[in-house]
């Protein structure tokens, strides 16, 4: 995990995560609305990025809003009108998307319970309907079609392998992905910035395997099986995971590259590719949306690397194409719903790295400020589909 003891941040997204049955959304002609999780001053920062100025972003006033402490995680519900977020309080605080200004505020209630042990990550159904947040176990919710507040579900949680981090729903919306993150202290103490110190004379433990589990979601009621009903070997230190829009591939950046599987779209069940995985330590993957490009940051490299994926097998292409370099200890990364933009959060340097994608190449480039300033200690990041 990259922060040693801590949570690794995943900024589960609903454009990342495909879930119970076809939904159609259309980015506003105006553009789209960015959202990060700020541990510095525990609230969420908002910024538009219209399309008047390429996608750059800008702050909507006021900068931040409020969050509880240490928040991890923040995420927009696939229709684009609420956005949650997560934080060590055990609570999911959920806010409203003004339509017009992108202005976040808060809903009545202003926060939720969650699973306690502290809450990573969030996906969706793309219908709207269920929420899925994973702390100690799979906390459930209904989404109110009107007012996007959260219920539990019954039952409120289900259990998870030990040290749960990113969760992923497929496309066909009949399955959520799971993975615990191993060894992930040990894997991540590379990283002398995120390593935890000890006892000189200590040994380091050896990283755990790390595996991914899948449930089945109840095709009805959104509720997962009390179960894993799969099960299979990743590497250590999962802590992503992203799925090819036609759902046939999916993908989990691990500090031992990124693991690539084919899924059965009958079963849901994954089966390793050959090779099974690419590239070097990853921290963080996402798919476009044509199914042609991956991207991904990585702990120590400080770039954003874009690989091509094989419309045949869906393997990632063994070197990338196409690198850019990003800010300081990057931790999480979107695209644009339309596809022609990247954003990248940074733990340690007050700023938010933003880029341009070629439409035709797929290749990613820094835009004009390369970076724009938010709160020190920015973890997850979401945009409005």
């Amino acid at each position: 995990m990259k922060h040693g003891t801590r949570l690794a941040v995943l900024g589960c997204l609903a454009l990342l995560v495909a879930g119970c049955g076809p939904a159609v959304h259309t980015a506003p002609s105006r553009g789209a609305f960015v959202y990060v999780a700020n541990k510095g001053r525990d609230g969420i920062s908002q910024f538009a990025a219209p399309l008047s100025s390429g996608g750059a972003l800008r702050p909507i006033s006021p900068l931040t809003v409020p969050a509880g402490p240490f928040p991890y995680t923040v995420a927009v519900d696939p229709q684009g009108t609420s956005a949650y977020a997560t934080s060590s309080a055990s609570k999911v605080y959920q806010y409203t998307i003004n339509a017009a200004t992108g202005k976040l505020t808060p809903k009545s209630p202003a926060t939720v319970a969650a699973r306690s042990g502290g809450t990573a990550a969030i996906a969706f159904t793309p219908n709207g309907k269920s929420a899925y947040v994973v702390g100690t176990s799979i906390s459930q919710y209904s989404i109110d079609a009107a007012t996007g507040k959260l219920r539990p579900k019954s039952p409120a949680t289900v259990a998870t392998p030990p040290n749960p981090e990113p969760i992923a729903v497929s496309p066909n919306g009949k399955y959520a992905y799971v993975a615990n993150c191993g060894g992930c202290g040990y894997a991540h103490q590379k990283a002398p910035s995120h390593a935890s110190a000890g006892p000189a004379s200590a040994k380091p433990k050896l990283a755990k395997p790390s595996y991914l589990v899948e449930y089945r979601i109840n095709p009805r009621t959104g509720v997962l099986s009390p179960k894993p009903v799969a099960k299979v070997t990743t590497g250590n230190g999962a802590n992503w995971i992203a799925i090819a829009p036609n759902g046939t591939s999916v993908y989990v950046a691990t500090s031992a590259g990124v693991w690539q599987y084919t899924a059965n779209p009958t079963t849901g069940e994954l089966t390793p590719k050959n090779p099974k995985s690419a590239g070097p330590a990853e921290h963080n993957i996402v798919i476009s949306s044509n199914g042609k490009y991956a991207y991904v940051i990585g702990d120590t490299s400080r770039g954003v690397c874009q690989y091509r994926i094989n419309p045949r097998t869906g393997t990632l292409n063994p070197k990338p194409v196409s690198t850019a370099p990003t800010v300081l200890n990057p931790e999480a990364l979107v695209l644009s719903a339309n596809g022609k933009n990247a954003y990248v959060t940074s733990e340690n340097d007050g700023k938010v790295a933003q880029y341009k994608i070629d439409p035709i190449t797929g290749k990613i480039t820094p835009m004009s400020p390369a970076t724009v300033a938010t709160a020190s200690g920015s973890l997850g990041l979401a945009v409005t589909p």
